[in-house]
């Protein structure tokens, strides 16, 4: 009778706490694997960041001479999307939020970007999305984060660059 009773404890407990430590190994290996993606990425690059951020799918950086921006986005095929932007060529950045109203007059996060106006008009501005519900269903403090590299951009963008002074 004991041994049934401690043989039911033991499979119930199991039961319970077994998803959880899945789900949270299952989501550090994810997160390490995107990480290793990403250093692949750039050491291919062949730049070096002094800033840069991994998150979820996620990557972002700025170069030590704070004159290139990359992005990358890790598609969920295994392709990836990169983005290296001049900072010389961008005029501007702007946070770009989207709202869905709810039923009781209640706002939810839609979606979440960075937006790059180009010096050049005849360049399409880029929109590098932080944010989606679409892609996510819980936002992540990324509203922090994409104040954080909004204020690191625009930093970027603002500061001068050494020119070469003719002889």
């Amino acid at each position: 009778m004991k041994t049934s009773l401690v043989i039911i404890s033991t499979l119930l407990v199991l039961s319970v706490f077994l998803p959880f430590i899945l789900f949270i190994y299952n989501g550090t290996k994810n997160a390490v694997s995107i990480k290793k993606q990403a250093n692949v990425l750039i050491k291919n690059n062949g730049l070096v960041y002094n800033l840069k951020e991994v998150w979820r799918k996620n990557f972002i950086g700025i170069s030590n001479d704070n004159k290139i921006i990359t992005y990358i986005k890790f598609n969920s095929d295994k392709s990836s999307v990169i983005n290296n932007i001049n900072s010389n060529d961008i005029k501007q950045c702007n946070i770009i939020k989207s709202y869905n109203n709810g039923a009781n007059k209640s706002l939810s996060l839609k979606s979440l970007g960075l937006e790059f106006i180009y010096k050049s008009s005849t360049r399409p501005n880029l929109i590098i999305t932080f944010f989606n519900i679409d892609d996510d269903l819980n936002e992540d403090f990324e509203l922090q984060r994409i104040e954080k590299w909004h204020v690191l951009i625009k930093k970027a963008i603002s500061e001068p660059q050494m020119a070469k002074i003719a002889s």
